[in-house]
């Protein structure tokens, strides 16, 4: 039995650790029940003492530093303020919407979440009670999952080093504001890694660019994840049925899975500012849509025949109200679980008629 557990312990566990500045949350007994914990913090990494062991510096109190071991302590991530507005469709009720707010450390942008003008008044009450509880999870800020993580086998390559392209002077200014944000967020950190590849910026659809790095000799020599991505036709086919539909789009899809160590050295990428490596999945590195499909598979398992997802579009369906609603509470009960978050921005609720993959 021993040996069973250890196996499961060992398959699951993923290695985790943290660099001196580092802002972390520590499980912490309570002074009236020592026998129950809590999470607080954040406080700062002052010292790393040996594998496990860290030692925590408290800058807002007359504490004096203390150790505490790996388990004692997870990631920070700050949280935003942000509002959640409902709006229905060209002809609804003059008196919605009503802003929803969630407290946190900075102020943030309102997120919309838009609702079918084809449900009644009490429908959409029901919808807003239901995104009211997990408005936490409806953000423009990428969460980060404990339920996958991204290693990068390179076998036996040697580290591949690029020298950055050449960007104009506005390339410039865009990477030089996307690098800034992603240290802001976490996503990236300094790197003395001996492996480089070049940046690449990609506009995107709406105006927007993204920010991608050219993994293309990386990639060649990573060994491939072949998990199957799911049929288009056959999700459509699913959805085409349904009464009820309503779609979500995960916020920066990839940012939301953490890279391991050895990853995070393969992942750097060189600017004119510097050698910067990822903490998280980026965008264009090889098996990065079989993680992530493998991570929303999960996700909804066992509501294959009401929820599917290609990517980060998931679209949950079915043909009465009260099934719908039941299938909204699991899917976003099952996406706080896992850590993850929700673009707000155009996602629809309670349609009968949508596009969804571009159909």
């Amino acid at each position: 039995m021993l040996k069973k557990q250890k196996a499961w312990y060992d398959k699951h566990a993923r290695e985790r650790s943290f660099k001196v500045g580092d802002q972390v949350m520590v499980l912490k007994a309570l002074q009236a029940h020592k026998m129950e914990a809590s999470w607080e913090g954040p406080f700062t990494v002052q010292e790393r003492l040996g594998a496990v062991n860290y030692l925590i510096a408290f800058p807002t109190s007359n504490k004096k530093p203390k150790v505490y071991h790996i388990n004692s302590l997870k990631p920070f991530y700050s949280r935003e303020v942000k509002v959640c507005q409902f709006t229905a469709q060209e002809g609804d009720d003059a008196e919605w919407p009503e802003g929803v707010y969630y407290k946190g450390e900075s102020a943030g942008g309102v997120e919309e979440i838009n609702l079918s003008m084809t449900l009644g008044r009490m429908q959409r009450q029901q919808i807003k009670e239901l995104c009211t509880s997990y408005v936490p999870t409806f953000s423009a800020t990428p969460g980060l999952t404990e339920w996958a993580y991204r290693s990068i086998d390179t076998g036996s390559a040697h580290p591949i080093k690029v020298q950055p392209y050449w960007v104009s002077p506005q390339a410039k200014t865009a990477i030089d504001r996307e690098i800034q944000d992603m240290l802001q967020m976490g996503i990236i950190h300094p790197s003395g890694s001996a492996w480089a590849s070049p940046v690449i910026l990609v506009p995107k659809p709406d105006g927007e660019i993204r920010f991608c790095v050219e993994y293309r000799k990386l990639n060649a020599v990573t060994r491939p994840d072949n998990y199957p991505m799911p049929r288009t036709d056959e999700l459509l086919e699913k959805l085409g049925r349904a009464q009820f539909i309503s779609t979500l789009d995960l916020t920066k899809e990839y940012w939301q899975v953490p890279l391991d160590e050895s990853a995070k050295e393969r992942s750097a990428f060189t600017t004119h500012l510097g050698l910067y490596e990822f903490n998280v999945l980026p965008f264009g590195l090889r098996n990065a849509p079989a993680t992530f499909q493998r991570l929303v598979d999960g996700l909804l398992a066992g509501l294959g025949e009401y929820a599917v997802a290609y990517l980060d579009d998931v679209a949950i369906f079915s043909d009465s109200w009260a099934e719908h609603l039941e299938l909204l509470q699991k899917v976003f009960e099952h996406i706080r679980e896992a850590g993850l978050t929700v673009k707000a921005k155009k996602r629809q609720i309670g349609l009968n008629r949508v596009t969804y993959l571009g159909h």
